[in-house]
């Protein structure tokens, strides 16, 4: 299992030469072996190569912290984080991503529409433009609804002080099985607020003019990434969906 993990992916033959077996005198049994950890679910066999499932690399994980703990090394979980997130059903998963990212959305807006607000009362003291508060409407009320739903899964999840673990977004490399596209929706989401942001603040700082064409260029861009981010939202939803009903069956 840890060979297929570490290449991606391999044939029946190279397996056999990479643990140095010889085919003429161990193949039934290594056959047997094989049979064994595709029924259990651990590994699957794709056009004529093997590869390590979720729940297969999940067992490694369990395997390297058995093994870490029975030579007295460090508690590979000590923190509790790998429980929780392997606790986590595909559905939950998505709901504290999407949590995460909103907080990050609304706390980034926010913070911008302040520091705009400041800006403006330096330049032009007591002139306080409507349009600036339109951000702030929508950015801190996202991120406090996001907040609230993070922490109320992450309390369930009795991960204790630990919890400012689950705050970054690197826990899903545990082993969600919506790993690769959280991956991609990272840069998705960070590209919305990229591109939202510099719609908002280069006109305000006079380095674009305000329906110009490079304005209307970012205003596309930050649609542009907002429908690839609902599009791969939707695609995350639909697997994690899938999971759950095969976990039901």
């Amino acid at each position: 299992m840890r060979q297929i993990s570490e290449k991606g992916s391999a044939s029946y033959t190279e397996i056999m030469q990479v643990l140095g077996l010889d085919p003429s005198l161990e193949s039934g049994r290594f056959n047997y072996h094989l049979k064994e950890l595709s029924e259990a679910g651990l590994i699957e066999r794709i056009n004529g190569e093997y590869r390590i499932t979720d729940t297969g690399k999940s067992a490694l994980i369990l395997v390297d912290q058995v093994t870490r703990e029975s030579k007295g090394e460090a508690k590979v979980d000590r923190f509790g984080v790998l429980s929780a997130a392997m606790s986590m059903s595909p559905r939950t998963e998505l709901t504290l991503f999407a949590s995460q990212m909103g907080f990050m959305f609304g706390s980034m807006v926010s913070i911008l529409t302040f520091a705009l607000l400041a800006i403006n009362n330096a330049l032009t003291p007591g002139l306080i433009l409507p349009m600036l508060f339109l951000p702030l409407f929508i950015g801190f009320p996202i991120a406090i609804i996001s907040i609230v739903k993070m922490i109320g899964i992450l309390r369930r999840l009795k991960v204790g002080f630990s919890v400012i673990l689950f705050l970054g977004n690197n826990w899903f490399l545990i082993r969600s099985p919506n790993r690769n596209t959280f991956f991609l929706l990272t840069f998705t989401i960070a590209g919305t607020v990229i591109c939202s942001i510099l719609t908002i603040i280069l006109p305000f700082v006079s380095v674009i003019v305000l329906f110009s064409i490079q304005w209307y260029g970012l205003t596309l861009s930050t649609i542009g990434f907002a429908i690839l981010t609902v599009a791969l939202f939707i695609r995350a939803k639909r697997r994690a969906d899938r999971m759950e009903e095969i976990a039901d069956e």
